[in-house]
């Protein structure tokens, strides 16, 4: 028996993609990495535009569009985490 590798499977996989949003390299916060990232991005922006627009100010309904442009992008980030 092989001490060290008994319990793990050495096999040939492939590389782990790149992650959608990462470190800025200015500044503090994350930014979109790759393209799937600035797709969601747009579409986020495009969807808060929509419901802003729809909404003419009312605060509650303005939620409705900000709380998934935040929650998104945290989302995705903490899935790529893993």
């Amino acid at each position: 028996m092989n001490e060290n590798n008994e319990h793990f499977d050495i096999g040939d996989y492939p590389r782990p993609r790149r992650p959608w949003f990462g470190p800025k390299r200015f500044g503090s916060g994350y930014g979109p990495r790759t393209w799937q990232g600035w797709l969601v991005t747009a579409v986020l922006v495009a969807f808060a535009i929509v419901v802003a627009t729809l909404t003419k100010g009312h605060m509650p309904l303005v939620l409705i569009g900000v709380i998934p442009a935040l929650a998104v992008p945290l989302l995705i980030m903490a899935i790529q985490r893993r």
